[in-house]
């Protein structure tokens, strides 16, 4: 007799169970620990999950488990809700998830916050064991669940098990095993079967009596036991030898003598069962009876016996409320050998079927953007809907729904146009700037109509609202040149060229746009366009030094924004408004802002909107006195900037926050790279990078010892610019004008100071009740009439102001002054400013206010107290993620997956942390942070 797939026993896996066995042995008395078991197709996998299913059941652990499904990718976390709200006795409740939790990125952080509790909350009454399989097929979210949850529970009673199918690895898939490899998983590969494995299979199938060609055939079957069952079990049933040969050829991926095995297999069947079970292949790895009924049109009733022959043939396994095969290699097989186009059309009704069931639309979007051919318009429109409605969860997602959506897009649509801008939205989002760009450009080859080729300008103006203002001017321009627009549509031009006029360094003439951008914006009820307008407003009033009118300016922007499907804005008004509350001196206000979009960004947000905030939140950092912290985030922003140059605004925003970095703690390599960068940004086709670089420049000549050459980065050319200052380009902080004054004094260049300290006095007296504003205004006067008390003054309101670094520098202003006639106070006030520049780990600061005690006879050393240049506490978040995952063992390379950094960061973080803790090797980092740990207290 035959032995049914349930009696053949685990052969040649001996080793990979001990290893289980071990695991789940151990979870009682040490803890958590993570599996990986890695095969080919066929390899046993599942098989090897089941196995430590049941030893779990026997060892009074309990078992959770869940799959992926490659026709459900667009579907968020569905493995892992699949094994938390499967059984009598869920992990989670249902009824007490909100649906919202699934479809925003932030509220995804608060399921996995939940996850993570209730898996915590459970394993404390009994250990659990949780097993995923095909991993390979997950969605975004569920792989980050899969880094995050295993490493968050490491301390508690949870073994982890995932299966991988070798050869269908992504970069996503690639970077979670490395993550969990870094974590301590340890990695099951299941080669190939020994041959006497492969002989007792035989012997287990089909008994004593085995044929020689058999046994050759089994042999090359061994690496895929599996199919190997199958194989055997096909020549049992046919009561033969089987076929004979040298070769099991490939087609498809699957041998071919397996090919026509199933084939066989699945011709004798009864014409119905027959048919049922076709169908069901093409569905997928699980279907319904629903989806059955639909494509079949036939009743559930006539299914039911078909089914349960099925199921009598060890075909398919029946479960609560869905169907599988009992290997998808078999189905696989049934679908090769069915013609491709009747594969196709089946799918795309199974996708219709499914729609009019009530399945959501992302769910099925997978299937059918692999099934739909060019031309289907209403699949274009299905997989444009199911983009947009992914997109603000999973930005990637989205933008690959959207790509497919176009390929199946004649360019002589009418809506082609708009869907090229749409993607180009996506793909930013997504953070694949490379190909939105050539989108970009590719499309304008093509001979378009005026509307068209203004919406494909559109699209050409948001990517360089990234990555080069000037380019994004120009496509507006261009645009806007054209006859016979909708009305939407240039007020989308105007808005967009108004914004990119401002982040070019010209505030004063994208304030000409805004009037007729509004007009244009409010008379077509076009939102998106308003929005982008009010903020330009914003932009241009703190410009002219009305902070009130701009905040209030970035708020309704926001405001405004908020109506706006995330997928359809053409910017994120957020960034400025806490830039906005930065440059008033609300410093804290601007950083609570950062913080839940940074948290965002971390779970589901594109790659482009998490470069900005970290961009951004470098910058504010800076400003805010925490050096080490803005290094580590403009690190991080620059590891995610695309190969396109220094034209990207979040890149420059970084670079400059690098250089300033270099600047205060005297790092001469970094100094030298700032210097660089200035030179290349320098020669950008872009106003607002030249500027940029201009400042940089001028920075690091200052840095070097050498005024002149910074006053004249500076003021090239400067008499037109007398009413705004005597530079060529705004002062990239308000902070910088007294620095510009005290360079320029050292410099000998007084006519400038005056021009200089005039420009701050006049906004200060514009805005009286602004502390920032007053400080500014208060040292730039001080320091040209070296006046300590006005300096001191000016310490005082940048301390309101929440500005330690320029409140440390008026202070050393201030002391140097008082020094000619009040020893005493000069004394009080250097040294307040060294302890200030101390704590922030503003080393050459600081070093130079110590040289200024000493030429008063005061002698300083270095502070020891822990602070952020040195010991634990020195260490930034980056920092001490990258001590954590080195002192458990981890490469360079390996934490840098993890992170999301470059190893080249991850190497600069481990250089700082090395500094700020004082040792010299991995060796010793690993011994420091077990004695710290073992002292209860986490590194």
């Amino acid at each position: 007799m035959v032995a049914s797939h349930g009696e053949v026993p685990l052969r040649g896996r001996a080793a990979e169970l001990a290893d289980v066995r071990e695991s789940l042995e151990a979870v009682r008395s040490e803890g958590g620990s993570i599996l990986v078991v890695r095969g080919a197709a066929g390899a046993g996998r599942s098989r090897l999950l089941a196995e430590a299913r049941r030893m779990a059941d026997a060892m009074g652990i309990r078992s959770l488990s869940g799959s992926a499904d490659p026709h459900s990718r667009a579907v968020p976390l569905a493995p892992i809700m699949e094994a938390l709200l499967n059984g009598p006795d869920p992990v989670l409740e249902p009824d007490a998830l909100p649906a919202a939790l699934f479809t925003s990125a932030d509220h995804r952080f608060l399921l996995l916050q939940t996850m993570r509790q209730q898996l915590e909350q459970a394993s404390l009454q009994v250990p659990l064991l949780l097993t995923f399989d095909d991993l390979q097929w997950a969605d975004a979210a569920t792989l980050l669940a899969m880094r995050s949850l295993p490493r968050r529970l490491a301390q508690r009673p949870l073994v982890w098990m995932f299966a991988v199918r070798d050869g269908a690895m992504t970069d996503a898939l690639r970077t979670t095993l490395d993550q969990l490899a870094a974590a301590g998983a340890h990695t099951i590969t299941l080669k190939p079967l020994e041959t006497s494995s492969v002989e007792a299979i035989t012997h287990d199938v089909l008994g004593d009596d085995v044929d020689e060609s058999v046994r050759r055939l089994a042999e090359r079957a061994a690496d895929r036991p599996l199919l190997l069952v199958e194989l055997l079990r096909g020549v049992a049933e046919k009561h033969t030898a089987g076929p004979t040969g040298d070769d099991l050829e490939s087609l498809g991926g699957l041998p071919e003598r397996f090919r026509d095995l199933v084939a066989r297999t699945v011709e004798r069947l009864p014409d119905r069962v027959r048919r049922t079970v076709q169908i069901a292949a093409v569905v997928g790895p699980r279907f319904t009876v629903r989806q059955l009924e639909a494509l079949l049109d036939e009743p559930a009733s006539a299914l039911l016996e078909p089914l349960r022959s099925a199921i009598a043939e060890d075909l398919i396994v029946a479960h609560a409320d869905h169907f599988t095969f009992r290997h998808d290699l078999v189905r696989e097989a049934i679908v090769a050998n069915l013609p491709a186009d009747l594969v196709r059309g089946l799918r795309r009704q199974v996708v219709d079927a499914d729609l009019r069931a009530g399945r959501p639309l992302p769910e099925a979007a997978t299937l059918l953007a692999a099934v739909a051919l060019p031309g289907d318009a209403e699949a274009v429109s299905l997989l444009r809907e199911a983009a947009l409605m992914v997109a603000p969860s999973d930005p990637a997602a989205g933008a690959d729904l959207s790509v497919r959506a176009l390929e199946l897009t004649s360019q002589r649509a009418p809506e082609w146009a708009d869907l090229v801008t749409e993607t180009i939205q996506l793909l930013l989002a997504a953070g694949r700037a490379g190909p939105a760009a050539a989108l970009a450009e590719q499309s304008l080859e093509v001979p378009l109509g005026p509307e068209a080729e203004a919406r494909v300008r559109l699209g050409g103006a948001l990517v360089g609202l990234q990555f080069a203002f000037v380019d994004a001017v120009r496509h507006c321009r261009t645009a806007l040149e054209l006859r016979n627009l909708s009305p939407s549509l240039r007020a989308d031009l105007l808005a967009v060229l108004a914004l990119a006029t401002a982040l070019d360094g010209d505030p004063e003439a994208a304030g000409e746009f805004i009037a007729p951008a509004m007009s244009a914006a409010r008379a077509c009820d076009n939102t998106r366009a308003e929005a982008v307008t009010v903020c330009v407003g914003s932009i241009v009033d703190l410009h002219r030094g009305d902070w009130r009118t701009a905040l209030a300016g970035a708020d309704a922007a926001v405001d405004l924004s908020k109506r706006v499907e995330v997928a359809h804005r053409l910017s994120d008004p957020e960034i400025w408004r806490a830039v906005a509350l930065a440059g008033v001196g609300r410093l804290d206000d601007a950083l609570a802002v950062t913080e839940p979009q940074q948290r965002q960004a971390g779970v589901g947000a594109g790659l482009a909107v998490t470069r900005l905030w970290s961009a951004t939140r470098s910058r504010l950092l800076l400003e805010a006195g925490r050096p080490a912290e803005a290094r580590a985030a403009a690190e991080e922003a620059l590891a995610m900037v695309d190969e396109i140059g220094h034209g990207d605004f979040a890149a420059v925003t970084a670079i400059c926050a690098l250089g300033r970095v270099a600047v205060l703690t005297g790092d001469e390599e970094a100094l030298a790279t700032a210097e660089r960068n200035a030179h290349v940004m320098q020669a950008s086709k872009s106003t607002s990078v030249r500027n940029a670089g201009a400042w940089l420049a001028a920075l690091v000549a200052a840095s070097d010892g050498d005024p002149g050459r910074a006053i004249a980065s500076l003021t090239d050319g400067s008499a037109r610019y007398s009413d705004s200052g005597p530079w060529r380009c705004h002062p990239l902080d308000v902070a910088d004008v007294p620095w510009f004054v005290r360079v320029a004094l050292q410099a000998g260049q007084h006519d400038f100071a005056e021009r200089a300290a005039a420009t701050a006095e006049r906004r200060s007296e514009s805005n009286p009740d602004m502390p920032l504003f007053c400080a500014v205004g208060a040292h730039a006067r001080g320091l040209l009439l070296q006046d300590h008390e006005e300096l001191a003054r000016a310490a005082s309101l940048y301390e309101a102001a929440q500005r330690p670094l320029a409140r440390a520098a008026a202070l050393e202003d201030a002391g140097n002054a008082a020094a000619r006639h009040d020893r005493a106070e000069a004394v009080r006030l250097l040294e307040t400013a060294m302890r200030i520049a101390d704590e922030a780990g503003a080393q050459r600061d600081a070093a130079r206010v110590r040289s200024a005690l000493r030429e008063l006879g005061v002698y300083r050393r270095r502070s020891t107290r822990p602070c952020t240049g040195q010991g634990w506490q020195a260490l930034t978040p980056s920092e001490l993620e990258v001590v954590r995952l080195i002192a458990r063992g981890a490469t360079n390379r390996a934490a840098a997956e993890r992170l999301y950094v470059s190893p080249h960061t991850v190497s600069t973080h481990l250089k700082h942390a090395f500094t700020k803790l004082g040792v010299t090797s991995r060796l010793e980092l690993a011994r420091i942070a077990l004695t710290r740990a073992q002292s209860n207290v986490v590194p």
